[in-house]
Parts: structure tokens; C-alpha cells; sequence
């Protein structure tokens, strides 16, 4: 995963624009490997029928670092549980994807929320909250909440602020409390996103609760929030023992749609994912979160077991440094692109669970073009590009991260054929830290990358890895044009003016090649035969209250 360096509560004075370029924990996850894409499908995870169980048991790789959401940074555990704990006013609703089903990012709805609709200049958006909703205290939840929380979130100008930036909102002012259930966000202009960042961003504290917890030095219940967590989402916490388990509780009192299918779902730590393995085979949990590549290929043949898989907008890459000899060329750029084996690694890194990649713009977006990426393997045509360039060969370092063993194997496979072309590749695995030092250092000439947007727009892709600034965008690319259509996307709304930007966005990239777009793998999911009903994430974190167990 990547953080932004320099983001966060010490970073008041970003702009709007920088904040988005920056990142953070709601911009991408980088190698999610919580469950790792790998290989074949075997299963499906359609809904059984007869008595479900009361109790799901599920095991994670660790303990989350904090309750509080508007701290937490790229901790996977938290970020799961908060989105099954805390009451997202609208979340996203469920689709189909081939023989998968998957959150449908385009269909967003009113949840803990009676209903969220702009003005006519969709600037004003008014969030109507559903009466006699109440948090496990007793509370009511009322909009004197949802400002709280949002105050808050401006004060931290930590997660929220940053990303309420891109859709207009900056000051606790634009939010206005209109009466006990009714609240209003002013944005300074209308935005596109303003549903899809309002989906991740609005959720709410219980301010009647918290306010029992301030101090004057602690004016947000900082401290108090970070140990206790939070009531009145789809499920709440019946029980937590630090570093072992946490139990969940179905909340009976959601008003909205989908309501959890789990009464109770207790959550293990289970650091090692041999362990985790062997509990799944031996009946002891029902969904391993945290079991390796290798393990989930072995559990495919363990009678008991399925291995559920899903179409994920997780995209495999090589990000070129545009700025670096001698991938500053874009014949060498594009030798890069026609040496690498994109069949081959499908069928020999994924065993064909895996879907090739025609554009920079991930398969299942919006705006999504063929014409983003027209390169396949052929290497008499890497020799020709490689020539155009007035090279015979060239040099060059590969970097990919140390412990991770798809990456390893994509690396030798590129290796190999792109020797063939005259591109020589000196395989460099990284460990964590020195692949993030580097690439604040922008040295490395070639680097194999794998990552999922959290907010499936193209404006946000552009936000994150195709501006100056970005914070992903390892590359080191920049386009006058791509700068200028970025811009203008802020505030175009209408959907076929914004695919007009995006068509011509992919074909600046196809002629500009910063990218190697490889593929984008399968996520699977090994389980126990009788749980049904998982929904893929588009950001990876698991979605409990779709999940049943027959009895």
C-alpha cells in the first residue's frame, strides 16, 4: 500500500488540488494483498438455500491500529471493520459483473440516509436523515451528528477534509444543519464525484456520546475514540480483546436496504497465513482474509473448501519513468510495451484468472476505451521501436517489491522476452522501505506496480497518477493536454462531455506510453463450501452484512 508523505493532520494548508494529487488513505490501495488475485475460478458463491447460521468466523492477518476513522491511514483490518461499524448515510448498492457480484459504484443509495439529492446547479446537496435511527447508546441520530462529525473531520484535516476538498468543501461552514433531520453541503462549485466521495467520506460519530469524552485539551474525543469503537452501523461491536478477536452484532435497528444476514460474526487474529490455512481446512473459521497466493492454489482441491472469485478493477503495471534514460524516449517506451508477454502472464502467473488490460483506464470504468493501450507482445515490433529510438539495446533496472512472489514471477517472464528485443533488464527486488525511499528520491527507471482505485472515475485516476504531483505517479509524467483536461473535469458533470475528456485522455497515453499495462487479475477468496453471498469491493475491504453461512 502507499501513504503520501506529508499528508495528514499537519498538512492545514494544502490546496484542493494538491490534496488530491497527494493521496492518502482514501485514495488507492497499492497491493492489496489481504486476498490475493491469483489463478483459476472454482466456485461460485451463489446464495444457498435452507437455514443460514447465527454465527460467520473470520480470520484476519491483524488487529486494527485505532477505532478512529478520521486518523487511520492504510491499515486494512480498520479500514474493513469501519465500513461495516460506522452508519455511512449512502453507500454503494450491488450489481452484477459476469458471474460476480460487485458494489456498483454507479448506484448509489440512501442507507442510515432517508434520502441525498442536489439543487438544480448541484452545488447544494441536502442529506434527509431517516427518523428514530439511534446509535447504541439510545441516541437518536440527528443532523446535530452528522455536523459534529464533519466539524471534526474539517478540525483533524486529516481524511475527510482532504478529499471533501475535490468536490468543493472546505470550511465546517458549507455545512449547515437545517433541522434535526435535515442537513445541507454548500459546495463551492458542482462536481461529478460528489456522490462517489460522499459515499466513502459520510459517516457519523455519535456526538452526544462523544461530547461525554472531551476534554479541553481533547475537544473531539481524539483519545476516547481511538480505544472505543464505534456504534450504529450495519453492525455493532459486542466484544473486542485487543490482538485477538472482535465480535460483531448484527444492528437490528438499520433502517435501509440489505440489512446483515449474520447475526453475530466474530473476527480472529490470525498473524501467519499457514495457520489461517489450516483452520479453514479444519472447519475452525469459514473465510480465511489473509491466506498467500501459494495456499489459495493448494485449498482449490480441499474437499470443503471453495475458492470464490470476483472481477477486481486491481490493475498489474510497469511504470516507466518518462524522465529517466532511456525510457525519456518514447520508442524505447514503446519497445517496452510490445517486449511484454501479456498472454503468457495471464495464463502462467494467474493461471488465466485474469483479464488483459486495453487501456490505462481500468476494465469497468466509466470512460473506459480500447484505444488507451493498442500494444500486444510482439517483439519484431519492440526490435522496430527500439530502432526508431536509435538504440540497439538498452539497459535497465526492473524494481518490483522483495516479498512479493506474483510480482517476482511477472519480472522474470518481462525479463526474458524483453531480452529478445535488445531491452536488457537487471531484476531489482525492493523491501519496503527502500522502494519507498527511492521512489521519493523518482530513480527508479522501471517499477512493476499493482493497485485499485477507491472512486471509480477517471478523475480521480488522473488525480492520483497521470497529473504533476500525483502522488502515484512514479512515472514522472506529465502532459500539458492531460494537465488542461484535468482542470476542466472539476467542474464537468454531464456524463458524455465527461467520456468526450476521457477518450482523449486514453489517446494522449497510448501516443505518451507511460505505462505498461499488464492486466487486471481475478480476486479470489478461499472460504468454506456453505458461505454464500460475497460482494466484491471495488477498494478490497469486505462488506460483512451480504455474507451468510448455511446451518
Amino acid at each position: 500500500m502507499a501513504r503520501s508523505p506529508g499528508v495528514g493532520p499537519s498538512s492545514p494548508a494544502i490546496s484542493r488540488r494538491g490534496v488530491l494529487q497527494l493521496g492518502g488513505s482514501f485514495a488507492l490501495l497499492l497491493a492489496t494483498g489481504a486476498c490475493a488475485a491469483n489463478s483459476g475460478s472454482d466456485s461460485d458463491d451463489s446464495t444457498s438455500g435452507g437455514p443460514t447460521a447465527s454465527t460467520l468466523r473470520i480470520a484476519v492477518s491483524s488487529y486494527l491500529s485505532s477505532w478512529d476513522q478520521d486518523f487511520v491511514g492504510f491499515d486494512l483490518t480498520a479500514l474493513m471493520m469501519f465500513k461495516n461499524v460506522f452508519p455511512y448515510m449512502i453507500d454503494y448498492g450491488v450489481t452484477t459483473a459476469g458471474d460476480s457480484q460487485i458494489l456498483d459504484t454507479q448506484n448509489i443509495t440512501p442507507t442510515f440516509a432517508e434520502s441525498f439529492e442536489p439543487d438544480a446547479e448541484q452545488k447544494v446537496w441536502t442529506l434527509k436523515l431517516r427518523r428514530g435511527v439511534t446509535f447504541a447508546s439510545g441516541n437518536e441520530m440527528t443532523a446535530a451528528d452528522v455536523k459534529w462529525s464533519k466539524d471534526r473531520a474539517f478540525a483533524a484535516q486529516a481524511n475527510v477534509a482532504g478529499i471533501y476538498r475535490t468536490i468543493g468543501l472546505t470550511e465546517p461552514d458549507q455545512v449547515k444543519v437545517v433541522d434535526d433531520h435535515t442537513v445541507e453541503f454548500h459546495q463551492a462549485f458542482p462536481s461529478a464525484l460528489t456522490r462517489q466521495i460522499q459515499a466513502i467520506s459520510l459517516y457519523v460519530f455519535d456526538s452526544v456520546e462523544a461530547k461525554k469524552h472531551a476534554t479541553a485539551d481533547d475537544p473531539w474525543a481524539k483519545e476516547w475514540f481511538a480505544k472505543n469503537a464505534p456504534t450504529g452501523g450495519y453492525y455493532n461491536v459486542a466484544r473486542a480483546t485487543q490482538g485477538q478477536e472482535i465480535e460483531l452484532t448484527a444492528n437490528t435497528g438499520y433502517p435501509g436496504p440489505d440489512a446483515p444476514r449474520t447475526p453475530t460474526i466474530r473476527i480472529s487474529v490470525v498473524p501467519a497465513a499457514s495457520n489461517q490455512r489450516l483452520q479453514l481446512q479444519a472447519g475452525d473459521i469459514d473465510i480465511a482474509l489473509g491466506v498467500s497466493q501459494r495456499d489459495i492454489e493448494d485449498l482449490r482441491s480441499t474437499d470443503g473448501v471453495k475458492v470464490i472469485s470476483a472481477a477486481s478493477n486491481r490493475q498489474v503495471a510497469i511504470q516507466m519513468s518518462v524522465t529517466s534514460a532511456p525510457f525519456d524516449n518514447v520508442d524505447v517506451r514503446k519497445a517496452l510495451a510490445y517486449a511484454v508477454p501479456y498472454e503468457q502472464i495471464i495464463n502462467n502467473v494467474y493461471g488465466g484468472d485474469a483479464r488483459a488490460a486495453k487501456s490505462p483506464v481500468p476494465l469497468d470504468m466509466p470512460g473506459y476505451d480500447e484505444s488507451g493501450y493498442p500494444f500486444t507482445h510482439d517483439v519484431d515490433r519492440a526490435r522496430a521501436a527500439l530502432t526508431a529510438a536509435g538504440r540497439a539495446s538498452v539497459e535497465s533496472e526492473l524494481v518490483f517489491e522483495a516479498d512479493n512472489e506474483e510480482q517476482q514471477r511477472i519480472a522474470v517472464q518481462v525479463q526474458s522476452e524483453a531480452a529478445k528485443a535488445g531491452i536488457n533488464l537487471k531484476l531489482t527486488p525492493l523491501d519496503p522501505a527502500t522502494l519507498g525511499e527511492r521512489r521519493t528520491r523518482k530513480n527508479i527507471p522501471l517499477q512493476l506496480t499493482s493497485g485499485q482505485l477507491w472512486v471509480n472515475d477517471v478523475e480521480y485516476m488522473l488525480a492520483t497518477s497521470f497529473v504533476e504531483g500525483a502522488n502515484l505517479n512514479y512515472s514522472n509524467y506529465t502532459n500539458a493536454e492531460i494537465e488542461q483536461i484535468y482542470e476542466q473535469s472539476h467542474t464537468t458533470v454531464d456524463e458524455s462531455a465527461r467520456n468526450a475528456l476521457w477518450q482523449r485522455v486514453q489517446q494522449i497515453l497510448a501516443a505518451d506510453v507511460p505505462w505498461v499495462v499488464i492486466c487486471q487479475p481475478n480476486f479470489n477468496l478461499p472460504v468454506r463450501e456453505a458461505v454464500a453471498g460475497w460482494v466484491q469491493p471495488m477498494d478490497g475491504l469486505a462488506r460483512l452484512r451480504y455474507l451468510s453461512r448455511s446451518a
